[in-house]
């Protein structure tokens, strides 16, 4: 968040001129700043760091798993990502984001893993997936909207769900059976706060930079979360778009029910490609 607000001090403020602020000249029905943009693209991830622990609150450091080190589920990847901001009227938008990222792979175990009331012992070949989706609701407060600079706030919910699925393919005497299998899934509705940024460098292009950030400590429910991008756009016609830029995302979350404790991780950066359509 402190990279947008650093962002804005940086950036030329160019103002309208002062009869684009009365009022008088807006229609009643708002019609004139009615609009719709769909953008949809591509995550390329090119870091992944998760981990995820699911047992009891005692040992959730001696039995965190992190996929990429333990499960061999690395590398760069390639993940859904999708937006649609509506604004209806000149302070008010409503917008939905939407993630998605399936990773899997096969691994012979260098250490016992314990997920749920399964465990893995060393040296057996594992099947793993891990899902990770995220969906994103807002209210877009638009405070500013003059000549370059559009800025607005935007307090909504974020829907953050993970699912961890581990398969024996193989077994060893008086341990994991083949074919056991496991798995473990958390889904947590967060309160988040953003702010956007849309910079019009020119009438074809334009800077966009949105962050959301989010702090929960509720008892047996702890965590943090960052989302941010930073974003060029080229508008090619009055409906079709493109654009990429820089995002990374970063969760960390732990609740604790009836002595379990679900502990997640995850911090993904990557470059973020898409097409708009505006209508």
């Amino acid at each position: 968040m402190r990279y947008v607000f650093l962002l804005l001090l940086l950036l030329p403020w160019q103002t309208a001129p002062a009869e684009d602020d009365d009022e008088s000249v807006v229609p009643a029905d708002n019609k004139a700043y009615r609009s719709g943009t769909l953008r949809m693209g591509v995550f390329a991830i090119g870091n992944i760091k998760t981990r995820a622990y699911f047992g009891p609150v005692d040992i959730p450091l001696r039995g965190a798993i992190d996929i990429s080190e333990d499960l061999g589920l690395k590398g760069s990847v390639v993940a859904f990502r999708s937006s649609f901001v509506y604004r209806f009227s000149k302070r008010h938008a409503m917008s939905i984001g939407y993630y998605k990222l399936n990773l899997d792979g096969i691994v012979q175990l260098e250490k016992t893993i314990e997920l749920g009331d399964s465990q893995f012992d060393i040296g057996i070949d594992v099947k793993s997936r891990y899902d990770e989706q995220i969906t994103k609701f807002a209210y877009n407060f638009i405070f500013h909207d003059e000549g370059r600079v559009m800025l607005s706030i935007t307090p909504g919910i974020h829907f953050s769900k993970a699912r961890l699925s581990m398969q024996a393919l193989s077994a060893i005497p008086d341990g994991t059976a083949l074919d056991e299998s496991e798995n473990r899934s958390i889904t947590a509705p967060l309160p988040m706060l953003g702010g956007r940024l849309v910079y019009r460098l020119s009438p074809q292009w334009q800077l966009l930079a949105s962050s959301d950030i989010f702090f929960l400590n509720r008892g047996s429910q702890e965590g943090q979360l960052t989302d941010s991008n930073i974003l060029i756009e080229y508008k090619a016609s009055d409906h079709f778009s493109f654009g990429g830029g820089i995002n990374r995302f970063s969760l960390d979350l732990q609740l604790v029910d009836n002595g379990r404790q679900w502990d997640w991780s995850s911090v993904h950066t990557g470059a973020h490609l898409y097409v708009g359509y505006t209508f």
